[in-house]
């Protein structure tokens, strides 16, 4: 025991001496390097390198050590900066310019964990059942929890007919579901009209890159020869893109005046506003969790001005802004350089746009769980800071719905009470606040309706009901 003992401390000593030559450092003399400037981290992080190059069993090149340096920068940064080499400029340059190959989807990061923001409606992931709010725990095998966002971005990109295996997680389950993707040449439509019944004109707008105000101004052109009575902006599932472009389609809709304050480090800001009057026709604008950014800032000016009435549920609340900066060596840098606010100042990013009438389209994942509500029967009427299982019940069914900030308790805390006031209001009723016997039997009904409906679109079909009655 003692030979084997004194066997790993000679080896333990070697190492070191081979650890303080090769590199340069002085650890016995120095046990905790304090740097006072950045040239001297500039200068350790040289002798890192040169201890690398020395004692690194493998091969790897100065260009390839400095590019891993250059990506880890980016790695104490938020999820959305990131440093490109050339080839992941190019593939960037791809993506916002309209056609990539991949498994069309929108991925973020939220509570430190990857989510699907939104899978490109009729694309491979949509196919597959991939879903807005679905949580990705690893990407062929590999786990994807402590990966960068880049990095995980990069892995659903490839080669099209090439296969990705995706783990998710959905929801409360814990099973974890296996999908095998086929990644294709992505080709985004990202304006589609129609007229829908009652003469009803419809925009759906996938993803803000170049031109998407051009073809909005042409459709809105066409609905003006056909009179059309009133206008559905669909934003679901949008997540994001130009901000240049989000601010003229906004332009189409809003009064004259502030759409967007971008605020920079140094507090100084830049302001985009309205040029034109807006379009003097009900508006309804449709968004949801996979609604994002670009989305965000269209959405938040029409609520803000009134211009027009919000339908859906919680947008995904992506409040900051990032600029594309190309560098000498053929890269590039995405940086987040600013936060913005709505013309009203309200912070959107963690946050989200609240719709005005909350609608939710479930699924049949999301039907499965009514049957955990606990029942709302005790003839009692529940007012801010009362306990009960009629209140813990009627937090279920809100967050159900969409009201998804509320957490069932069972106390009446504030939160659920400005709920209740937003869903009585929505429902005809008046808006006190309080859980009584009509406001119980309200949600029971609305439940009922979602379930029956559950295979229309819901939100939709509210925002055709909303212009009609304007």
């Amino acid at each position: 025991m003692v030979k084997k003992i004194q066997g790993k401390s000679r080896i333990l000593a070697w190492v070191l001496i081979i650890f303080l030559t090769c590199a340069n450092f002085s650890y016995a003399a120095e046990p905790t390097v304090t740097f006072r400037n950045l040239n001297e981290r500039i200068s350790y992080l040289k002798d890192i390198i040169q201890y690398i190059q020395a004692n690194y069993v493998g091969e790897v090149s100065e260009e390839a050590l400095m590019e891993g340096a250059y990506k880890g920068l980016f790695e104490a940064l938020d999820p959305y900066s990131r440093y490109f080499t050339a080839e992941d400029l190019d593939a960037f340059e791809q993506l916002t310019s309209g056609s990539y190959s991949g498994i069309g989807a929108t991925v973020g990061f939220e509570d430190n964990q990857i989510v699907i923001i939104a899978p490109m409606e009729g694309g491979p992931a949509a196919r597959a059942g991939i879903k807005p709010g679905d949580i990705i725990v690893s990407v062929d095998d590999i786990d994807a929890k402590g990966n960068a966002l880049e990095k995980v971005v990069d892995k659903l990109l490839g080669k099209p007919g090439t296969k990705v295996k995706l783990g998710i997680k959905r929801g409360d389950a814990n099973e974890i579901l296996y999908f095998n993707i086929t990644r294709e040449i992505i080709k985004l439509k990202t304006v589609n009209a129609q007229i829908l019944e009652g003469n009803i004109g419809y925009i759906q707008i996938a993803e803000f890159n170049e031109k998407v105000s051009e073809e909005v101004e042409k459709v809105l052109k066409d609905f003006q020869q056909k009179e059309v009575k009133g206008i559905i902006l669909d934003l679901r599932n949008n997540p994001g893109g130009l901000i240049d472009e989000s601010v003229d389609v906004a332009d189409f809709f809003v009064p004259k005046g502030q759409v967007v304050k971008i605020v920079f480090k140094n507090k100084s800001h830049q302001i985009y506003s309205a040029m034109k009057e807006g379009i003097k026709k009900p508006l309804v604008v449709l968004i949801n969790e996979g609604s994002a950014s670009a989305s965000e800032i269209v959405a938040g000016a029409i609520q803000d001005t009134k211009a027009g009435t919000i339908i859906g549920t919680q947008s995904y609340g992506k409040g900051t802004v990032q600029s594309i900066d190309p560098i000498s060596n053929g890269g590039g840098i995405k940086l987040t350089i600013a936060k913005y606010l709505t013309p009203n100042g309200r912070v959107i990013d963690g946050v989200g746009i609240t719709p005005d009438i909350i609608v939710h389209n479930p699924d049949q994942l999301d039907i499965t769980k009514i049957s955990s509500f606990v029942p709302m029967i005790e003839e009692t009427t529940a007012e801010a800071g009362d306990k009960g299982l009629n209140v813990y019940g009627a937090q279920q069914r809100l967050h159900w719905i969409g009201y998804t900030s509320i957490k069932a308790s069972g106390i009446m805390d504030e939160t659920t009470v400005e709920a209740l006031k937003k869903f009585q209001t929505t429902a005809g009723l008046t808006a006190s606040g309080t859980l009584d016997g009509e406001t119980v039997l309200k949600l029971e009904e609305q439940i009922l309706e979602i379930m029956k409906g559950s295979i229309e679109d819901l939100q939709l079909k509210k925002a055709i009901e909303v212009i009609k009655n304007k």
